[in-house]
């Protein structure tokens, strides 16, 4: 059984050792594999993004873990989800928006003997989803840790097509500062941009796409669009941070205007 690991802890303190050691010391026979706790604080939408990138990946029957929580301790409910394929864990704040189909059952955590009598209000990653994945890497089914539920959150739509235009805003800044929009290839006829467009986000207006970074000609500091490997529309500049360049962040509208 494989469990994967997603949150915003980074690896400078204690907290993702914590929660491998639950879910070890509970289920020893479990591969835990991580995907990313490199995801800027409290970044539930990032978060959502890069779990979209990795979950399908992984062979039917993984654990997908994910604790990006900005309302730890609050009334927000702990979730479970079920796909044919797959399971979910963590707080139920949009975070599996991306990943879930709208009929995934859903389920939300209760007290029950495989959580511990106490829970800390700040560290839910540890008390609550560790111990209800290991739990579920087990062979428990979701019925016996939580109650049905037919209103899990997820997020509004993250792009509004009023006909030639695309509101949307950037939902993930990579490593490289590539600036991932909300805007997919699905919203578009074809793959190539019209002869005119123009995608305006913060002071840049944006009229160039590439379909590589490479593609010639290339300027420096140049910005450009491309469609990333997950099918939304970045802002990228070759061997350089558009992010930086651009002064982009996480949240920012962006608006693609089409000819």
């Amino acid at each position: 059984m494989i469990v994967t690991l997603l949150t915003d802890f980074g690896l400078d303190d204690y907290y993702v050792a914590a929660m491998k050691g639950v879910i070890l010391s509970r289920c020893s026979q479990v591969r835990l594999v991580d995907i990313s706790h490199g995801i800027a604080p409290q970044n539930v939408l990032s978060a959502a993004y890069v779990s979209l990138g990795a979950y399908q990946q992984f062979p039917a029957g993984t654990v997908h873990v994910a604790v990006v929580d900005p309302g730890v301790g609050s009334s927000r409910r702990g979730l479970i989800l079920r796909t044919d394929r797959y399971l979910f864990v963590g707080p139920d704040n949009g975070l599996f928006s991306l990943v879930t189909p709208e009929l995934a059952e859903a389920f939300e955590i209760q007290p029950s003997g495989y959580l511990p009598a106490t829970a800390s209000n700040t560290f839910h990653g540890r008390d609550i989803f560790a111990p209800v994945a290991a739990a579920l890497a087990a062979g428990v089914q979701p019925e016996e840790l939580g109650s049905p539920i037919r209103d899990p959150k997820r997020f509004a739509t993250l792009s509004q097509v009023t006909g030639a235009t695309i509101k949307s805003q950037i939902i993930h800044l990579d490593r490289f500062g590539n600036a991932v929009t909300g805007i997919e290839r699905r919203h578009l006829s074809s793959e190539l941009l019209p002869s005119w467009f123009s995608l305006r986000a913060g002071a840049a207006d944006i009229q160039l796409q590439k379909r590589f970074y490479a593609e010639e000609p290339v300027v420096p500091d140049e910005p450009f669009l491309i469609w990333g490997s997950l099918n939304f529309l970045e802002i990228s500049v070759t061997n350089g941070s558009a992010a930086e360049l651009l002064d982009l962040s996480c949240g920012q509208e962006v608006t693609l205007e089409l000819g």
